[in-house]
């Protein structure tokens, strides 16, 4: 019997949620939390090496770095739309 459409959706979806925990999963909890530096929020702003490099750099995980690009981003974002 074929598989419904349904069931391929879900099916592509949990390997895909897999595959998310895989990536992340590899620095997750490796490093210990901290305040950012300078220096480190401009490295990750700069997105000039990948991330998986980045993260051995500067002992951040894929998820940290990865969200404090996209919060800079926005509040970079806000701050165009205010002065425009």
């Amino acid at each position: 019997m074929p598989m419904g459409e349904t069931e391929k959706t879900e099916k592509m979806r949990e390997q895909k949620r897999a595959e998310r925990r895989r990536y992340y999963g590899r620095t997750a909890n490796l490093y210990p939390m901290r305040p950012w530096t300078p220096e480190e929020s401009q490295l990750v702003l700069e997105h000039s090496i990948p991330d998986s490099e980045l993260s051995q750099k500067i002992q951040r995980s894929l998820k940290s770095i990865q969200g404090k690009r996209r919060r800079m981003k926005n509040k970079e974002a806000k701050r165009v739309d205010v002065k425009g």
